[in-house]
């Protein structure tokens, strides 16, 4: 089974066959119930529950959270039949003690998983990640328990079972164990368990943006995670995007660091590897999929580098209780008309209307996806530019703090672009969206004004189920509350 996992063919040699001996793997075999034929049982049938599992309860499904993730997901529909078959032989193994770990996994695979790769993204990242992932879950078992966690603690938010809850919490702290232990033997003549390593600590703060009570280890594991992707970019003897799961972990570490930093853009707080940075952007700018544009290369950061790297100057900009030198100040602004002069012209949705034939095809809404995304980042990135020039002009005292609600051409462009409809199924339902929102937030004094922005956080936590979501519209409240402007 560890071989069919891998696509690998099997000598059946016993106890151990000669693939597994030579890579040191654990050499799984099918029990009885493995060797019927399976045209002749359900695919979703769960394996036999161990009598020393201390999870012999049966959990509660609702199908229904997980069929309509997978319907949702443009990218379910790239599943290939070898995946299908991987994930088959994969719940139908003797890796699972109970069914709650079958219904955990389950809804990893199929709730979770595709809510991490972008929609626009070029569909062979999706149709890599799933065999990727379930070949490494055999490798580390602390992915296949960081694996469980995102699966119950998404359940939890998706149902409110509070089983889910519990079981996700124990997952996580027991996946925290294993990459602790795996991390004092890293050893990159081992390249393919340390990257199921590596991605498992990418899991850990990614369960941390959909789970309330693990967010604030999200920055811990991120400098782990960049600690430990410079350690294979020195010691590994491959090279660094050999495949398409390695560009993910890649831009999910980048991203993620990006997220720490510009969360709170008004605090001191999370500081960025800007040496990971620079290696990073230089790292990335090679194209998985040659014959695909940058946009489509991206699979989870979803804006150009350069835009991402602007930001990130002007949040730490917004950080520093000093006032900035005048040629500083005068670089980022040449820089920011240059972006600004990409942004989505007034009436681009009365157009779109008019030619919404054109926008049918996968590729064409992915577009008008990019399109959004950046123009939205662009939007907040000049707001906050603008607000660090004002509030120099003047003195602001010596901590920084959150600027005064402005009518600007910036949040009146960008509350524009948010009532477009023509993606807002895919802006919706993407992680992307939510740190524009969050400033724009910040921003807007009228009533109407709030409601479109908590309307965007609310949706898109009901289609995400990220807490991030929860946490961002909590804090608007509250500033929204102190300026009487909350209803």
């Amino acid at each position: 089974m560890t071989c069919r996992a891998r696509r690998k063919k099997c000598n059946e040699q016993r106890p151990r066959c000669e693939k597994c001996v030579k890579s040191n793997r654990a050499c799984l075999w099918p029990d009885e119930d493995d060797l019927f034929d399976r045209r002749h049982r359900r695919v979703s049938k769960s394996p036999r529950l161990s009598p020393k599992s201390p999870e012999l309860t049966k959990t509660g499904r609702k199908p229904s959270v997980t069929a309509q993730s997978a319907t949702n997901r443009r990218g379910q529909s790239l599943l290939v039949c070898r995946e299908i078959c991987f994930k088959t032989d994969l719940f139908n193994s003797a890796m699972f003690k109970s069914d709650l770990e079958v219904d955990c996994m389950r809804h990893f695979f199929d709730g979770f998983l595709p809510l991490l790769i972008l929609s626009n993204a070029h569909p062979g990242f999706y149709s890599a990640y799933v065999p990727e992932v379930v070949d490494m879950l055999l490798q580390f078992d602390g992915l296949k328990d960081v694996a469980l966690a995102c699966g119950a603690s998404h359940l939890h938010l998706a149902t409110g079972s509070p089983q889910m809850n519990e079981s996700g919490l124990v997952y996580y702290s027991r996946a925290v164990s294993k990459v602790n232990q795996a991390l004092n033997k890293i050893d990159w003549s081992r390249d393919d368990y340390n990257v199921a390593v590596l991605l498992a600590i990418t899991f850990l703060y990614i369960h941390g943006a959909f789970a309330l009570h693990t967010n604030g280890d999200i920055p811990k594991h991120v400098m782990g995670a960049v600690q430990l992707i410079n350690l294979q970019y020195a010691q590994s003897r491959k090279p660094p995007l050999a495949r398409p799961i390695h560009r993910i972990i890649w831009e999910s570490i980048l991203y993620q660091m990006f997220r720490q930093t510009v969360r709170r853009p008004f605090s001191v707080g999370f500081q960025p590897d800007f040496d990971f940075v620079a290696r990073a952007e230089g790292v990335l700018q090679s194209l998985t999929f040659p014959d695909a544009s940058p946009a489509d290369n991206s699979p989870v950061i979803g804006i150009p580098l350069d835009l991402q790297k602007l930001i990130i100057e002007v949040v730490q900009l917004c950080k520093s209780p000093f006032v900035p030198r005048p040629e500083v100040l005068r670089d980022l602004e040449i820089r920011m008309k240059h972006w600004e002069g990409t942004i989505l012209e007034d009436g681009h949705c009365i157009k779109q209307e008019r030619h919404t034939s054109l926008m049918s095809t996968p590729s064409d809404r992915a577009g008008v996806f990019y399109q959004h995304s950046t123009s939205l980042h662009i939007l907040a990135a000049s707001l906050l530019l603008d607000w660090v020039s004002r509030c120099h002009e003047v003195p602001c005292g010596a901590e920084p703090h959150l600027p005064t609600p402005c009518n600007s051409w910036q949040v009146r462009k960008a509350l524009h672009i948010m009532r477009c409809p023509q993606a807002n199924e895919d802006w919706l339902r993407c992680y992307l969206g939510s740190w524009p929102s969050l400033i724009f937030g910040y921003a807007v004094d009228k009533p109407e004004e709030v409601a479109l922005i908590r309307s965007d956080l609310q949706q898109r936590f009901q289609k995400l189920y990220s807490s991030e979501e929860l946490l961002f519209l909590a804090e608007l409240e509250s500033v929204w509350h102190a300026r009487g402007i909350g209803h």
